[in-house]
């Protein structure tokens, strides 16, 4: 049988028309597609699945991240395909690893929350929906956009970044930060956030509270009394952070909090992938700089 062209389409969820265009690399890029151009993939999604597509029906436009020809398979004599799982899984997580690089360059949960293979019917040139991976469903809805200025940036840090992280305390922190996403609890997200933050920067077992912060504060802060004001503000988010421990009680992290110490964590992750240093040279260095030195940005 003649090998058929296999097409790949995924839906994103929590963006908007600022990242219309955007690069994903290896030939995937973000479209915005009308109702009626995706409303049979997403009947055919709710089909296979039994449960609905997790959009707003009403919405008049989709963003998509799509690419042509991503293989090649063997038609079948029922009109068909001879489907390879495996390419279905090497794109997914392709696209799904530029999201979550995407909510590391900038604060909301962009989402791939459905990747679909197809190919056209000869006749009508229909799309026809056969290999389908979700993530259902999104726990958190903060919306990711970006302004004109980011466009290019977010590409430009796309194409510079790649998963796994070559460093691992980066790395783990890194997926201690994405788990934060995956949670609807404000408490839970926080803590799994202040464990990225000690990966990242705590030397020792000792003096936990006053390492981390003076730490994030030579690290992040510009200047002087920037680098003091994070060190402050890290010193409460960590005693929030032990009390929730010590007493359970979630009531005592807000959403704020949360998303702070996330900010905290997404600059700190990428601030030490810019230092180019292992963890043991980077604390050490941190150890001897004060607030708003920096010596690694001089060099650059």
């Amino acid at each position: 049988m003649a090998k058929v062209p296999i097409h790949f389409i995924g839906f994103l969820a929590n963006v908007d028309d600022s990242i219309k265009g955007l690069e994903m690399g290896d030939g995937f890029a973000v479209e915005r597609k009308s109702k009626d151009d995706v409303m049979p993939v997403l009947r055919k999604i709710e089909k296979y699945s039994g449960r609905r597509a997790g959009f707003d029906v009403s919405s008049r436009s989709y963003y998509c991240v799509v690419k042509t020809g991503v293989a090649r398979f063997e038609a079948t004599p029922q009109g068909g395909v001879a489907f390879r799982p495996d390419v279905l899984d090497e794109a997914h997580k392709s696209v799904q690893d530029k999201c979550r690089l995407l909510r590391l360059f900038k604060e909301g949960n962009v989402v791939l929350i459905h990747s679909v293979l197809y190919h056209l019917g000869d006749a009508d040139g229909e799309a026809k929906p056969f290999g389908f991976i979700s993530e259902y469903p999104v726990l958190d809805i903060t919306p990711f956009t970006l302004t004109a200025d980011e466009f290019p940036e977010a590409g430009s840090f796309l194409k510079a970044t790649v998963l796994p992280l070559s460093e691992q305390s980066i790395q783990l922190a890194f997926e201690s930060f994405d788990l934060s996403y995956d949670v609807s609890d404000a408490g839970l997200a926080f803590l799994s956030l202040m464990i990225a933050m000690e990966v990242l920067l705590n030397p020792s077992k000792d003096e936990l509270r006053y390492r981390v912060s003076r730490n994030t504060g030579v690290l992040l802060g510009q200047h002087r009394a920037g680098g003091e004001a994070v060190f402050k503000e890290m010193k409460g988010l960590y005693d929030k952070r032990s009390k929730l421990v010590h007493t359970g009680d979630r009531s005592l992290v807000s959403r704020e909090d949360m998303l702070k110490l996330r900010q905290y964590v997404r600059e700190g992750i990428k601030e030490a992938m810019r230092s180019g240093m292992s963890k043991d040279a980077l604390l050490s260095t941190l150890n001897v700089c004060g607030f708003g030195e920096r010596p690694w940005r001089m060099k650059q």
